[in-house]
């Protein structure tokens, strides 16, 4: 929710931070009043920067969001080297105190959940095969069963977790800011709510309206409630909504105080820089999933989303995406998963309202509603997607933020934000 005139970046990690470009006396001037703790290292050790402009290590603390954890009044410490302690002419390039880090992987894995959604409602959106009678007895196709056994009901969950996430993030920003933060996220999800009824015009099935009310409801417990017990509901609610209902909309209260929770104990700094316990996670899920899919094939069959086996084991394989992103992005893989599915994920909700607007009139002048081939329909949403990243890496080049995300950024703030770049100027650090 910050932005800044210069930025600092961790190649290592992906992690941003905003700085100040400063001279010798600035430089001296800034470490007088600068107080900067960042967790790095296997060891979670910490660090200070102290007046003389020596970084100093301290006992490691728990990462936590201020509100949930009073010790902590920053947002969870990111695995980076000291920021800001470059040095410029005698003095250091002191990185803005109020600054919070961007978690790339954060991003992937939004532009990730992006895809998969796509994939799965372009047949909804474009009403395929509605008006070809259905045949009694007629199983799914091949494609189909690709779909219900790797796509549906396995990225809801993802976008419904990141968007948990963003609620502490957005929250800590105006903590930062010195403003109240139910009244921001209010008029966020305020916001939310116009832009998903103005969606419904085109995609009536869409879930942003239902994020908006959902998202207003858990204000209280994610400002107020510690984070011990956001997560204890978080569980409680997940569980409960898939044991009852499979994959469903009652899924989603549950994963926003999940995703609350998981910033709070500082997950996102873990995918961005995971160790051997992601693998040893990602194991135990990949056995669950096997477990899952295997029971969902031997259940009703058909559509997952309707289906209480095939919400649970879309739950389950939800989660093992989540850790094979996140290993991914430890490898030389992350380079190309960064270059296509980061300006997905920067710029989603533009992403996810322009993908409805753009294959509803395809499908009518294709006349899907005719037919029931599923192939070329997910052939056209690979090029969306794939025209979709390109356009995004291009406009995120001269904007800061997509054209939907910067006006819901108006309306989050009440104020105009900065949408276009300052000319050789580095990235807007903003996680949400």
């Amino acid at each position: 929710m910050r932005w800044a005139h210069s930025l600092v970046t961790n190649r290592t990690t992906g992690a941003r931070h905003d700085g100040e470009p400063s001279g010798d006396q600035g430089g001296r001037c800034l470490i007088l009043v600068l107080h900067l703790r960042v967790e790095f290292g296997p060891e979670g050790s910490s660090v200070r920067v102290n007046r003389a402009g020596r970084a100093t290590t301290e006992k490691p603390v728990s990462p936590s969001v201020s509100g949930m954890n009073a010790n902590i009044t920053q947002s969870p410490d990111i695995s980076a080297p000291v920021p800001g302690s470059h040095a410029t002419g005698g003095g250091v390039r002191a990185a803005d105190a109020a600054s919070a880090p961007r978690y790339q992987v954060l991003d992937v894995l939004r532009g990730f959940a992006v895809c998969g959604i796509l994939l799965v409602n372009i047949g909804d959106i474009t009403e395929l095969g509605m008006d070809v009678p259905v045949v009694v007895g007629q199983g799914p196709s091949t494609t189909q069963n690709v779909l219900y056994y790797l796509v549906s009901t396995r990225f809801v969950p993802i976008f419904s977790l990141m968007f948990g996430m963003s609620l502490m993030f957005v929250a800590d920003s105006a903590r930062r800011r010195g403003v109240p933060a139910w009244q921001v996220l209010l008029r966020r999800m305020a916001g939310l709510l116009a832009i998903g009824l103005l969606h419904t015009l085109v995609y009536p099935g869409e879930v942003l309206k239902i994020y908006a009310v959902v998202g207003a409801v858990m204000i209280p417990i994610v400002l107020r409630a510690p984070r011990r017990l956001v997560a204890v509901l978080g569980i409680v609610a997940t569980a409960a909504s898939y044991g009852l209902a499979g994959s469903s909309e009652l899924n989603v209260p549950g994963l926003f105080l999940l995703g609350a929770a998981a910033v709070a104990y500082g997950l996102p700094a873990f995918l961005e820089r995971p160790d051997r316990r992601l693998v040893a996670v990602a194991v135990g899920l990949a056995a669950l999933t096997g477990l899952a899919v295997f029971w969902q094939s031997r259940s009703d069959g058909g559509d997952p989303r309707f289906v209480s086996a095939g919400g649970i084991a879309g739950g389950v394989q939800a989660a093992l995406y989540v850790a094979l992103v996140a290993l991914a992005c430890a490898t030389p893989l992350r380079r190309p998963l960064v270059a296509f599915l980061e300006p997905l994920g920067r710029t989603a909700l533009s992403c996810y309202v322009g993908a409805s607007c753009v294959v509803v009139p395809v499908g009518l002048l294709l006349g899907w509603r005719e037919s029931t081939d599923l192939l070329p329909v997910l052939g056209v949403a690979v090029v969306v997607l794939a025209g979709q990243s390109l356009v995004a890496r291009v406009w995120l080049r001269h904007f800061r933020y997509g054209p939907l995300e910067w006006a819901w950024r108006c309306l989050t703030w009440w104020k105009p934000q900065p949408m276009r770049r300052d000319g050789g100027q580095g990235l807007a650090a903003v996680q949400a």
